[in-house]
């Protein structure tokens, strides 16, 4: 009897154990970095590793921990009938796993409102909420949380975000909440339960109830140059405050997360801007990571909607000035004159403090006859924290060339400043991450996503 009582108490044991093991998903948190295509999570994580950077006492980034510790897979992202995506396409292929056009929001390619997953969620009693660190009525967040035939209906959008009654909206984009036909929306939203904070002290003053966070009139500022905005909360500071408002929800919670100007950097051809919005989504996968783990029924998904830029280092032969130049300064070629680039280049993204694409705005205002090889020295030098040499650049009447030939000095090369085809990765951790494995389309996400919550089952 006592072997009996034995046999069936262990039986019990390894079921329970295997229920907990297979893990029931309780929060979703999906995190998007608009424009990381593969090349560009290969540029931060290698950085981290091998460059000189600081914040990294370990030099491994937490992105290349939830790569390591989590489930990757392989996707395509092509629209209806287009090979190349946008944003708003993207996110509503995402959100609803139906096949769309370039430039729609939350319809299918016969212009049919399809429910997204926040939608669907909601009416399964969970939270849920978008969070970004461009603007709330943008094409990422939007696809989630909207219906819209152009992505350019930002005042619409709006209204829906609060219709929807999302527990959490939060990024940049006020001027859609309070101009126009909105000009009352904010009254309607606090009406519908919305605590509105528009700086950081009033996120933190927010302890229950809807967060309606509007932290700058449209998108909030790139953040190589946060430093000057210091009332404005950093991407994770909105992202700790969310979780802890969407927790209280005992059926837990499906919370987006846009790492939104990763893309704007890339369209720019900008490195050291990438860099900058990588490091910011970087800190929030640190955080997020950690909650995951200390609440198992958590799970994460990474991904970006698109890859922008097709950036990367290249080797290039050098001419015999170039080279004189380049040993002098104690660099290190081979075959006599060839630069396969420097570690270094990680080390002086650190340095910069501007965009370049307010560089190249900037200088293209200038009269022609004004623009001197010293004044675009000395634009780029202040923007880029170092001194710049451009003395054998070419045609300094074409800026874009000028960029093209600043880049290639220090051995970047960009395909294009649009979005690319390229094939993306995603990282799923947690419990159910495995059904993200494997090569898909990113319409195939949101059953994917249905099935790891168990709502695929009629």
């Amino acid at each position: 009897m006592k072997l009996f009582q034995k046999i069936l108490c262990a039986g019990f044991c390894l079921l329970l154990a295997g229920g907990l093991f297979a893990g029931e998903v309780k929060n979703v948190i999906w995190v998007i970095g608009d424009g990381m295509g593969p090349e560009l999570m290969g540029f931060f994580m290698q950085g981290v590793r091998y460059g000189n950077v600081p914040g990294y006492p370990e030099k491994i980034s937490h992105l290349e921990k939830l790569t390591q510790e989590g489930q990757m897979g392989v996707y395509f992202n092509n629209t209806y009938d287009t090979v190349v995506t946008d944003s708003a396409a993207s996110a509503t292929q995402m959100a609803t796993g139906a096949f769309t056009r370039p430039g729609v929001i939350g319809k299918d390619f016969n212009d049919a409102p399809v429910s997204t997953l926040l939608e669907i969620a909601k009416e399964k009693g969970k939270s849920i909420g978008v969070i970004t660190d461009s603007y709330v009525t943008d094409a990422t967040p939007a696809g989630f949380s909207a219906h819209a035939s152009n992505r350019g209906e930002k005042r619409e959008i709006a209204r829906q975000q609060i219709d929807l009654g999302l527990d959490v909206i939060s990024g940049g984009g006020l001027k859609y909440f309070t101009t126009g036909e909105n000009k009352g929306l904010l009254n309607y939203a606090k009406k519908k339960g919305y605590q509105v904070a528009r700086n950081k002290k009033e996120l933190e003053r927010v302890q229950k109830g809807k967060l309606l966070g509007l932290f700058s009139e449209e998108a909030m500022p790139l953040s190589i140059e946060m430093q000057n905005y210091t009332h404005l909360p950093s991407l994770t500071e909105q992202v700790k405050k969310s979780i802890e408002l969407l927790e209280k929800n005992k059926n837990g919670f499906v919370l987006m997360v846009e790492a939104g100007k990763i893309d704007w950097a890339a369209h720019a051809n900008d490195a050291g801007s990438v860099w900058a919005e990588m490091k910011v989504l970087d800190e929030a996968l640190a955080y997020i990571k950690k909650y995951a783990d200390e609440h198992p029924g958590t799970l994460i998904y990474l991904n970006a909607d698109h890859d922008t830029g097709l950036g990367a280092f290249t080797y290039q032969h050098l001419g015999k000035e170039q080279v004189q130049k380049k040993t002098a300064q104690g660099e290190v070629l081979y075959s006599g004159d060839m630069d396969y680039a420097s570690f270094k280049q990680y080390e002086l993204f650190e340095k910069q403090k501007r965009s370049l694409y307010y560089v190249q705005e900037e200088l293209k205002r200038i009269p022609a006859e004004q623009l001197t090889a010293e004044l675009v020295q000395e634009k780029l030098t202040e923007a880029l924290g170092y001194p710049v040499d451009v003395s054998g650049f070419e045609n300094l009447q074409d800026i874009p060339g000028v960029i093209r030939q600043f880049n290639l000095s220090r051995g970047l090369v960009w395909a294009t400043p649009s979005h690319s085809s390229s094939m993306l990765l995603s990282v799923a951790y947690g419990p159910e991450a495995d059904e993200f494995t494997g090569v898909y389309h990113n319409t195939d996400m949101l059953p994917r996503m249905l099935k790891a919550l168990g709502w695929d089952k009629k």
